[in-house]
């Protein structure tokens, strides 16, 4: 099985390793994806070790699924970027070899988490300070955060949902946050999903109501430490249980938004249609030996 290095220079430690012999460095945004896929047209069972962030590891995803090598290609994440929030949830796996789920969200391809409301302004904010003044990974989010808290905060959505014992969920009215996650954590350390598997075939929804500025100010801490779910229940505290909603999903759709963030990329965008694929990539943890593929 041939194994191939991606490097991304732009990721937020860039190359800080000697290159591989068989590597390639990313040329911009987009080239990972396209080389991956032309690879795995050419050798379906190739191996790539990925060195990058977030967006790295998401280029990565959407260049194997979208040449549907998905069962037979390897990937390995080594965390080079400003917040690797999509290996905090890989390390904690116990299997160094599994079969990761992935998602779509308005046809792209994501593995980690979808973001809408004021996750994703948040995101979105940050993106302009790390271009405008290089402050990447959490300080980044806090500053977003902080420039987001100042600007009128609170939408109307309309979200439908599949369960996965396929009951509906559905939910209309003022809304803070919607988070749609299949990895646990986000913006460089945000362990808001800590109950989130990457290979158990469902996705969590965290969905927060419009609450004002001062209890916002008394949420934001627990939201980043995961603390508004119960791990014993798997569900919302009953504390917030009448300011938030936790739900097991297979699939869902959100109308009235202006954005959509997927796996830290912010789109523009008035409704986000998102659906799990179940045991969609081949994972290898960093180091560990490659297996023969069936």
């Amino acid at each position: 099985m041939k194994t191939i290095h991606i490097y991304n220079p732009a990721a937020g430690n860039g190359i800080k390793e000697a290159l591989s012999r068989h590597h390639y460095v990313t040329k911009s945004a987009g080239d990972c994806t396209r080389y991956i896929a032309e690879c795995c047209k050419e050798d379906p069972y190739t191996h790539f070790v990925v060195h990058g962030g977030d967006g790295t590891i998401n280029e990565a995803v959407a260049g194997v699924l979208e040449a549907n090598t998905g069962k037979t290609a390897h990937l390995t994440f080594v965390p080079a970027g400003s917040g690797n929030d999509t290996v905090r949830t890989l390390t904690q796996m116990e299997d160094e070899e599994a079969l990761l789920d992935a998602y779509l969200c308005n046809g792209r391809y994501g593995i980690n988490m979808v973001n809408i409301g004021f996750d994703c302004n948040v995101v979105s904010s940050a993106s302009r300070f790390k271009k405008k003044y290089g402050i990447a990974g959490g300080l980044s989010y806090i500053l977003g955060i902080v420039t987001e808290f100042f600007k009128p905060f609170g939408w109307k959505f309309s979200v439908k949902a599949v369960e996965e014992n396929d009951e509906r969920f559905e939910f209309e009215g003022d809304c803070l946050l919607c988070a749609i996650c299949n990895g646990q954590w986000c913006g460089g350390g945000f362990h808001n999903s800590p109950l989130s598997d990457m290979s158990d075939g469902v996705m969590e929804l965290l969905l927060v109501k419009k609450v004002s500025r001062l209890k916002f100010l008394a949420l934001i801490g627990k939201y980043k430490k995961g603390t508004l779910i119960d791990p014993a229940t798997g569900k919302i505290k009953e504390q917030y249980a009448h300011i938030a909603t936790y739900r097991r999903i297979t699939s869902l759709t959100v109308q009235g938004i202006r954005r959509v963030c997927i796996d830290g990329e912010v789109i523009e965008a008035e409704t986000a249609t998102v659906e799990i694929l179940p045991s969609a990539l081949r994972y290898l943890a960093d180091g560990a030996a490659v297996k023969e593929t069936v």
